[in-house]
């Protein structure tokens, strides 16, 4: 697909790539979510501006709406009850191996360990607590992969990622207590679908 645009074209979806992964990592990590409302509000007015689809222009709306009244508060708190936390709906999963395997800390972890060793990233413990396999995570790296046009490596881990994506918004949509994640989920296969574009 990128081959048969313009030079001008190729950048401008390359940097468009870049904002998305990034804003989907600053909403799907939580240990850098609770600093994220300057950025994240000038990501979504960028992103608002040529959203993907017309369905998604009133989520950005939503999620612009919900930050500058209370800051990240509220979608920390929807995190949290989503991802986070053991009661109320079935918890969303956010590793590979819970949509590849049932568990976490499967096979799914072994196989990203060894894409990401091919890469010059690791995972800083001190600041990051999860894994290579949590979903948050994998939106950063192929956020620097895509930034750093290492392309073939971003190929790779789409690909063996992508299900699991998809997995991710089919169980936000199944909660009934979502709002900015369902937003936030139907933002995500709206990229989807143009990232499969890219790479199928």
């Amino acid at each position: 697909m990128l081959n048969k645009l313009s030079k001008e074209e190729q950048i401008s979806i390359k940097n468009a790539r870049i904002l998305y992964y990034d804003f989907f990592y600053g909403f799907f990590v939580f240990e850098v979510l609770g600093d994220r409302a300057t950025v994240a509000k000038k990501q979504i007015n960028i992103l608002k501006q040529s959203s993907l689809n017309e369905v998604v222009e009133a989520d950005f709306l939503l999620l612009e709406n919900e930050i500058n009244q209370n800051g990240m508060e509220n979608i920390k708190e929807e995190f949290s009850r989503l991802f986070a936390l053991p009661f109320g709906g079935k918890q969303v999963g956010m590793h590979l191996s819970h949509y590849y395997e049932g568990c976490v800390g499967g096979d799914s972890l072994l196989k990203m360990r060894g894409i990401v060793k091919k890469s010059d990233i690791r995972v800083n413990s001190k600041e990051f607590k999860e894994t290579e396999e949590h979903l948050g995570f994998l939106f950063g790296f192929m956020r620097y992969l895509v930034e750093n046009d290492d392309e073939t490596l971003a190929k790779e881990v789409f690909l063996y990622a992508n299900q699991a994506f998809f997995q991710l918004v089919k169980e936000i949509n199944e909660r009934e207590d979502s709002k900015y994640y369902l937003a936030l989920a139907r933002i995500l296969e709206s990229f989807l679908k143009f990232e499969e574009e890219i790479y199928t």
